[in-house]
């Protein structure tokens, strides 16, 4: 599953218009959406992220309100899915494209009925951590390891839930990920060894020993790592545990973590089979114009931004 488009209006802090990821046979696979400070670019994404909360709701605390212009009633998003062929076989779709139109805010006394398509929604509500089972993970700005909040459970009833959370509690369950490795779950192991080796960080994981190291040097403590080691750690072990393949990633500000930012993506690209990544950015290095790449500029003196 990819995003062919997001239109949105009346949504607090971006502006109304089409934000288009086609490239003229099928969704961009890299997005890249780019502007300088307070222009919309995380609002884009937690728009994406915020709408499967309202279609597969998770939490009972998610504040829909949030997302509605002041002195509005209510915003809206209008999400255009692209399927793969073998979803579209699965639910019985008459066509790959599929849209949700998701209402933040409306009062359900007063709102129209969902009509959502309900194999869509069959879609988006299930979850195995498995690479034929797309899901949509959302990697936002302020995430960090969390080593001190308690084990969590690695189960995907757990994990379901965390998948659009801007919580760094969603990152609590990677020291105990990282005791599961040793324990002889071998793919996993190999699939967080590659992830580890494809996103170009100082970090390894060792086969044979089932240890982490930084700069050729055992890990004793998850406290040690640098920042841009931490970020590469979390990202592959969530890749590694949930299988993130067929895909759709948000990932917000790479730049605050790395300084080679080209090198991530093209990392990032390599996490799993058929993903498709949404970037949110204010570098330079990656708003330059690239064919291979979709570029959203978000400029907040426009009404309307455009895909280029």
């Amino acid at each position: 599953m990819k995003l062919r488009s997001v239109q949105t209006s009346g949504v607090l802090g971006l502006p109304d218009g089409i934000y288009d990821f086609w490239d003229g046979e099928k969704p961009h696979a890299l997005v890249v959406i780019a502007g300088e400070e307070a222009t919309g670019k995380t609002r884009l994404l937690e728009v994406i992220a915020a709408a499967r909360e309202v279609l597969s709701p998770e939490t009972e605390d998610f504040d829909q309100e949030s997302f509605v212009r002041a002195g509005s009633r209510s915003a809206k998003a209008l999400l255009c899915f692209y399927l793969s062929e073998q979803e579209q076989a699965l639910i019985g779709a008459e066509s790959r494209d599929v849209q949700a139109e998701v209402i933040f805010g409306a009062d359900p006394a007063v709102a129209a009925p969902d009509q959502t398509d309900p194999g869509l929604l069959y879609l988006i509500e299930h979850y195995e951590h498995s690479a034929t089972v797309s899901k949509l993970e959302y990697f936002a700005e302020n995430r960090r390891l969390d080593v001190g909040g308690g084990e969590m459970s690695l189960e995907p009833e757990t994990q379901q839930a965390f998948r659009t959370s801007k919580s760094p509690r969603k990152y609590a369950f990677v020291p105990t990920f990282l005791d599961s490795l040793r324990t002889g779950n071998e793919q996993r192991a190999a699939r967080f060894a590659r992830g580890l080796e494809v996103l170009r960080t100082t970090c390894s994981f060792d086969l044979a020993s089932g240890k982490l190291y930084s700069r050729n040097l055992a890990v004793r403590s998850l406290l040690e790592l640098s920042s841009s080691e931490a970020d590469a750690v979390l990202i592959a072990a969530t890749a590694s545990l949930v299988v993130l393949s067929n895909s759709i990633l948000l990932i917000d500000r790479p730049e605050l973590y790395r300084q080679d930012t080209q090198d991530f993506v093209t990392g990032l690209q390599q996490l799993g089979d058929d993903n498709q990544i949404l970037i949110a950015t204010t570098s330079a290095e990656m708003s330059a114009k690239d064919s291979s790449r979709c570029l959203v500029k978000l400029d907040a003196r426009t009404p309307q931004s455009l895909s280029s």
